[in-house]
């Protein structure tokens, strides 16, 4: 058997598990007889520990063989485990000529087998992602509350040091992207000075007293959250975009300014805030200046030291928890933005956000349930994927979000990831009037396409624009709306 083409390939993958990944990562191993156990460093990570089985090559090549090898897989995480509530901090994998993860899903009380895949590219970024997370927290929302919340030391100087730079600008520029945005605020959400009344313990929350302006404040709540958003989708473009697994563009960030100073991490903010380092990275539209860039205009070291705060906080956090526990991909961010600006603010500026319940409850009722998906895909594997889905007024992408979800479970179950992107960029489209809204569903449509297999260039195909805009002309007729439509133009007289 060792003289085989896939014992040597068998050899090979161990010594680049040992060699070119645990080691790079840091993290030591524990060996036991029948399988390897590598445990985590710390308590809050994503996966507490992750056990490696070894099989012979040709040991997953039947069904058998492949539920005997997850059968004994489960059985040595609850020889380690003390109880049922720890298996789902253990994540198994079997490795033979073809790899497997094994994981336990206590939502739905299962064991979950993945794979096997055959051994390429893709499935060693997972297999990298693995063991990422036993450095990493999960990107879940309590764990970002506890560091970014309303609560959070963090956020209070944070919010409140972009406050005053907002009320006392040094930049021209400032105060028109400031202004601009306030025009597009009060169209997008129906904002006006009445709304303003009570929002009294929103600025002592945030420890800003006396004659508070609250355009300005909610206008930093908003650029705090963006900053967030930013630092979070190019952590992603990073691991997926470049295959840089062992880096970090936080990480790069953290060192311009330890190098450079504040120049040095100015330099890296504007390539981030231009879109330069997405577009590096093959996404042509994630970041086109917006008006949350401001800041740039204000940077001093006390807004720097606060920036690179952020971003070593957000670096403990594992970006590829959507692709390792699937069954956990929710729009985690609109969550914490809820919690940034409380309920009874946000109703009062018109911003409501659809539950994750309501949102697969209306996909289950127009048809799109994964047991349909399952039926029309009986007949040609694809149907499913040309599915064509807008969202005229998607805010933070939650319908877009629970959607892609259940095709990512329908293709991992038919292996069609490898064209899943193409169908997704074309057919699932949200837009939105709210440039918030518009980032927050780019960041939670990129965590969830990020590890697809793509062919070129592409754009996230959430659309800062108004739905409800139709052109106009003018006619013998006189004044009429103009509707383009796919089955030809429409032209109604205005009343």
């Amino acid at each position: 058997m060792l003289g085989t083409k896939k014992s040597l390939e068998f050899v090979s993958l161990l010594n680049v598990l040992r060699k070119k990944i645990l080691k790079p990562l840091g993290i030591a191993q524990l060996g036991k007889y029948e399988y390897t156990l590598v445990s985590g460093a710390r308590i809050d990570a994503l996966y507490g520990c992750v056990i490696v089985e070894y099989k012979a090559p040709g040991k997953l090549s039947s069904d058998k063989e492949i539920a005997k090898a997850k059968e004994q897989l489960i059985k040595y995480i609850r020889q380690e485990t003390q109880s049922e509530v720890e298996w789902d901090r253990y994540l198994g994998i079997i490795i033979s000529d073809k790899i497997a993860f094994v994981r336990y899903d206590k939502t739905r009380k299962l064991w979950i087998l993945r794979g096997p895949y055959d051994i390429e590219r893709q499935v060693l970024i997972k297999l990298i992602e693995a063991f990422r997370g036993l450095r990493r927290k999960a990107l879940k929302v309590d764990s970002l509350l506890n560091e970014f919340g309303p609560e959070s030391p963090l956020a209070g100087k944070s919010i409140k040091e972009f406050y005053q730079k907002l009320i006392s600008p040094k930049s021209p520029r400032t105060k028109i992207l400031f202004e601009d945005w306030l025009r597009l605020f009060k169209q997008a959400s129906g904002y006006s000075p009445d709304n303003l009344k009570n929002l009294e313990e929103l600025a002592k929350s945030y420890n800003i007293n006396g004659n508070v302006k609250y355009d300005e404040l909610i206008f930093a709540i908003q650029t705090y959250y963006a900053l967030i958003l930013k630092l979070l989708s190019v952590e992603v473009v990073y691991l997926y975009g470049g295959g840089r697994f062992y880096k970090s563009y936080i990480a790069e960030l953290d060192d311009a300014y330890a190098r450079e100073g504040l120049d040095g991490l100015k330099r890296v903010l504007m390539d981030l805030e231009s879109g330069g380092i997405f577009r590096q990275f093959g996404i042509e539209n994630f970041l086109e200046g917006d008006y949350y860039s401001w800041y740039l205009d204000e940077i001093d070291k006390t807004l720097a030291d606060i920036i690179a705060e952020i971003a070593r906080r957000l670096s403990e956090f594992e970006p590829a928890t959507p692709q390792l526990e699937p069954e956990s991909a929710r729009d985690l961010l609109k969550r914490l933005y809820q919690h940034l600006v409380p309920e009874d603010i946000r109703h009062k500026l018109g911003e409501y956000y659809t539950p994750d319940w309501l949102a697969d409850f209306l996909l289950d009722e127009v048809g799109l349930s994964r047991e349909n998906l399952e039926r029309m895909g009986s007949e040609n594997s694809l149907k499913p994927l040309e599915i064509r889905i807008l969202d005229p007024a998607c805010g933070s992408g939650t319908f877009l979000v629970r959607y892609i979800a259940r095709v990512r479970d329908y293709v991992r179950e038919h292996f069609l990831e490898d064209v899943l992107v193409d169908y997704l960029l074309k057919n699932v489209v949200g837009y939105d009037l709210n440039p918030l809204a518009v980032l927050t569903a780019r960041t939670n449509y990129l965590l969830m396409i990020a590890d697809l297999p793509r062919r070129s260039n592409i754009e996230i195909p959430i659309y800062l624009t108004d739905s409800l805009m139709v052109e106009r002309k003018t006619t013998l007729m006189g004044s009429v709306y103009v509707l383009k439509t796919v089955a030809g133009e429409f032209m109604f007289l205005r009343q």
